[in-house]
């Protein structure tokens, strides 16, 4: 998702708070909030605001994967001063210990505050070529080796990433 950003950031607002939405899905767009921020395409306070109201707005208000999500993306802000949000969440059992401890959550926000994670951990980094990428995922049946890219985009049109740069200039390169 990071990687076809178009600078409005409802969408995935709206996804993270859609209680039918897949919870895994609205876990990994909190973690997209993140990355966009680090990437610069996002304010960091408007998603520091987001995240803070999430606290009250996720549903449901128990136990859901989200809220994984939502931790993750407050520790790869490095974002202290939400820490007391997160441990009220493990608190009321919204964060299942299993996923991650309240110790490891304190450390994790530590760590990430000193140094900019999502540059250096492959997990939270964009990939160009999302087609190339995708088709190396153990789950992808069949092989994409054989799909031009320039009939799927056309290489004039603004590149699908976000970057602002013609198809060709960009990800087909």
């Amino acid at each position: 998702m990071a990687a076809v950003f178009d600078g409005d950031p409802e969408p995935l607002y709206d996804i993270i708070l859609d209680p039918k939405a897949d919870e895994y899905i609205r876990s990994r767009m909190c973690e997209t909030l993140a990355m966009l921020v680090h990437k610069g395409c996002l304010e960091r306070e408007a998603v520091a605001q987001f995240l803070r109201d999430a606290f009250m707005n996720l549903r449901p208000h128990a136990r859901c994967f989200v809220w994984q999500g939502w931790q993750n993306a407050i520790v790869l802000l490095g974002m202290y001063v939400l820490s007391s949000l997160v441990r009220k969440a493990y608190q009321r059992g919204l964060i299942d210990p299993g996923w991650t401890l309240p110790d490891e959550f304190e450390a994790d926000l530590r760590r990430c505050a000193d140094q900019d994670q999502t540059r250096t951990s492959h997990e939270y980094s964009l990939f160009g070529n999302t087609i190339e990428e995708l088709s190396t995922w153990h789950w992808a049946e069949e092989s994409f080796d054989d799909v031009d890219e320039q009939s799927l985009i056309d290489p004039i049109d603004p590149c699908p990433c976000g970057s602002g740069k013609k198809f060709k200039k960009c990800c087909l390169h």
